[in-house]
């Protein structure tokens, strides 16, 4: 399988996840909290919990690895089994509440390794809207033609 082939199906997921969480949001979580792990236990995780849960339909395994910690930017690392035995690294970095980017890699035998062959950057804003989340992945990956 390609690793546009790759990306198209995370896609096809991250669009089926956008339409299940367009719930209206809590007006009084505009701002950003002072804790980036509050950041990201109620949006990343959730975002990504949502798209574990489409992904799963389509036979693939969305995971966090939970040996992966960053004391100091605090995001996550997932890892993408795909139905036919290959492995995405979806990797959230940045400084927060500064940035966010999610680079999506072809994953290698070395879960600290990280291939730079095949990937894909995407800036990301920090929000609390998990909807805007999604369409900031969303939106990356097409300007990348995937």
């Amino acid at each position: 399988m390609t690793f546009a082939s790759q990306l198209d199906q995370l896609q096809v997921a991250l669009r089926h996840t956008h339409s299940r969480i367009l719930a209206p949001l809590d007006h009084r979580q505009h701002l950003l909290p002072s804790d980036p792990e509050i950041f990201v236990e109620d949006v990343l995780h959730f975002v990504m919990d949502q798209c574990a849960e489409e992904l799963r339909d389509q036979g693939h395994v969305l995971e966090q690895d939970t040996s992966w910690k960053d004391p100091i930017n605090h995001y996550p690392l997932y890892l993408l089994r795909l139905a036919g035995g290959e492995v995405l690294n979806l990797h959230f970095t940045g400084e927060y509440p500064d940035s966010l980017y999610l680079t999506i890699s072809k994953g290698l035998r070395r879960p600290e390794q990280f291939s730079d062959a095949r990937m894909v950057h995407v800036t990301l804003g920090v929000s609390m809207d998990p909807n805007r989340l999604v369409l900031g992945i969303l939106d990356g990956m097409n300007r990348f033609g995937h």
